[in-house]
């Protein structure tokens, strides 16, 4: 008699377009960093500092993030929010040693943006694995700390479901820089081999759980079309239920 032993024990996903749909956010771009910066600056400029108008310190903010964000991009490393603060308040002349970071970060106060919420599967499939099973991950292309993406994912009620989660600003590199995927993968106890990793961006996502050694999966929401640009996923789909039947295929039939 036959039977089947499974060789992937954990299931490992990206964040943003993954678990959760952007595709209804309320707010755009720039705009939505401003709204916490803003409390930053009203918080700093009633503790007695001097900084410059709001709007220069605004821009001053946007500014340094795309300068920050384009120097890691050459090698991969990750960017934090604390890191952007810091550098706008040394630029705006004040010194960021002087400043309690943790507590600049807690004013920061970081919420779930207006009009995300997770994809109607995504509680249902996690409910599933955990059922069946697998260990559940999550690593995210995020500047923020995972404490503050944590906020999001209890919002959302999927905090409980997932085991080892890390930002690329916690950890000091960015998908598809392989040290992050190494990252939850020692967090869970678990070799390369044995996970699937499950994202978006064939760029970050795949290409970096491909060389990783995980098995990749893409999924591609309808609001979403990125070229895949010569990368390609061990597998494809447009749902997350649609990864159910790909894990029973994956299980090795012995005896």
């Amino acid at each position: 008699m036959y039977q089947f032993e499974r060789r992937i024990t954990a299931v490992i996903f990206d964040l943003d377009d993954t678990l959760i749909d952007w595709s209804g956010q309320e707010i755009h771009g720039a705009a939505i960093g401003q709204r916490h910066l803003r409390q930053v600056y009203t918080y700093l400029t009633a503790q007695g500092h001097a900084l410059p108008d709001e709007e220069d310190f605004l821009d001053c903010f946007g500014e340094v993030l795309v300068r920050l964000w384009q120097q890691a991009k050459l090698t991969w490393a990750g960017v934090s929010l604390a890191q952007v603060i810091a550098q706008t308040l040394q630029e705006s002349g004040l010194g960021a040693h002087q400043f309690d970071m943790d507590e600049l970060l807690r004013v920061y106060n970081w919420q779930p943006v207006p009009g995300v919420r997770p994809y109607p599967d995504a509680i249902p499939t996690l409910q599933t694995l955990r059922q069946q099973g697998y260990k559940l991950g999550l690593i995210t292309n995020a500047m923020q700390p995972m404490w503050m993406r944590d906020v999001e994912l209890e919002t959302y009620g999927l905090l409980p479901y997932l085991d080892a989660r890390v930002t690329s600003g916690d950890t000091g590199y960015m998908k598809p820089h392989p040290a992050i995927y190494e990252r939850v993968l020692n967090m869970l106890a678990i070799q390369p081999a044995q996970a699937v990793f499950v994202g978006d961006r064939p760029e970050n996502d795949i290409a970096g759980a491909n060389t990783a050694g995980l098995t990749s999966v893409l999924i591609s929401p309808p609001h979403l079309n990125y070229e895949l640009n010569g990368i390609k996923p061990d597998y494809a789909i447009e749902r997350l239920s649609e990864l159910l039947p790909i894990l029973a295929g994956l299980e090795v039939r012995s005896g």
